[in-house]
């Protein structure tokens, strides 16, 4: 952008083959683009098919579809080492560059078939209880939500409203409602139109950020139906704000916080599987480095797949308690 003081972040669902579609999005002038459903970099193949970006992160389970992050100004993108691949696919990140630094965390939320109460809202209650630490650093939360307070008494771990209280409560706020005035599940305007019909309207994209970004002025701007229903069932969203003028210091590691989530089972639930428990605690300090990155993920999914077990018993063992 003109103005170095001056950050602009786009969130776009690009409903895939980003390196089709990326020239219109790419004409708004981003310096961070964030794009659910995007192919990986084998895919996207840079110079060929998509404007090679100074910096990319990318992470999914299929090469055709993930969530791509990409700067095309003087900010670096790098993966914080809590990365708990266990939520799909809720990215923290650190975003820095000289004038200073602060945390992203991206969001395409997704189904989860294995644990129903988990899909879509759940999977980002879960990130955010379990990250929650970040939440008092100078934070932006964006992607596609997959959700919105219309939806709140489907069956989750948490629901759309519980989020946005939480958040709250740690100063972040949602920069669309903020600025327009507008309730949670009352929007006038959508982020999404199912099957690209204009008549099924919805608002499950977002932009949350804390009081840090609150203190200076933002603008945030919704595409709209018409421009950009022929490349996408999402419209972008589109954020201009004052660019980060501090750095921060963030010692948790993948370890300590994977110590946390388990100190919170039940005690009837630890003391049965002490042993698990304290195996998984001895696993997770050695996966606290991501480098090899692809291997390390593989066993971190491992590793937390085994504590989701845990919490499914812990959660029928309170049951069974409750009812006798």
């Amino acid at each position: 952008m003109q103005d170095d003081k001056i950050m602009r972040i786009i969130e776009w669902n690009s409903q895939g083959a980003f390196r089709k579609k990326h020239e219109k999005i790419l004409s708004h002038n981003p310096d961070i683009l964030i794009i659910p459903e995007c192919e990986s970099e084998e895919n996207l193949k840079f110079g060929k098919l998509t404007p090679k970006p100074n910096d990319f992160i990318w992470y999914g389970d299929s090469a055709n579809k993930g969530i791509g992050i990409f700067s095309y100004s003087d900010f670096k993108l790098e993966i914080l080492t809590v990365f708990n691949p266990n939520y799909r696919y809720i990215v923290p990140l650190r975003v820095s560059n000289p004038r200073g630094a602060f945390i992203l965390l991206a969001i395409w939320a997704m189904d989860n078939k294995e644990f129903t109460e988990t899909r879509y809202i759940g999977q980002i209650w879960l990130a955010i209880n379990f990250y929650k630490n970040l939440l008092n650093l100078p934070i932006i939360i964006t992607g596609d939500f997959n959700s919105n307070k219309i939806w709140d008494s489907k069956e989750r771990v948490g629901n759309h409203t519980d989020m946005v209280n939480l958040l709250a409560k740690n100063k972040i706020n949602s920069i669309y409602h903020s600025q327009e005035k507008e309730e949670q599940g009352k929007e006038e305007n959508p982020t999404f139109h199912m099957y690209r019909k204009k008549d099924k309207p919805y608002h499950i994209d977002y932009f949350f950020a804390s009081d840090h970004f609150f203190k200076n002025e933002l603008k945030l701007k919704l595409g709209k139906f018409e421009e950009w229903n022929l490349l996408s069932d999402h419209v972008p969203l589109i954020l201009d704000l004052k660019s980060p003028i501090e750095d921060f210091v963030f010692n948790e590691t993948f370890s300590s916080l994977i110590k946390k989530q388990l100190s919170q089972l039940n005690t009837e639930t630890q003391n049965r599987f002490n042993d698990l428990i304290n195996d998984l605690s001895t696993k997770a300090k050695s996966l606290n480095k991501l480098d090899p990155f692809p291997d390390t993920i593989k066993e971190r999914k491992l590793l937390t797949q085994k504590i989701n077990w845990l919490t499914q018993i812990n959660n029928i063992i309170e049951k069974i308690n409750n009812v006798c």
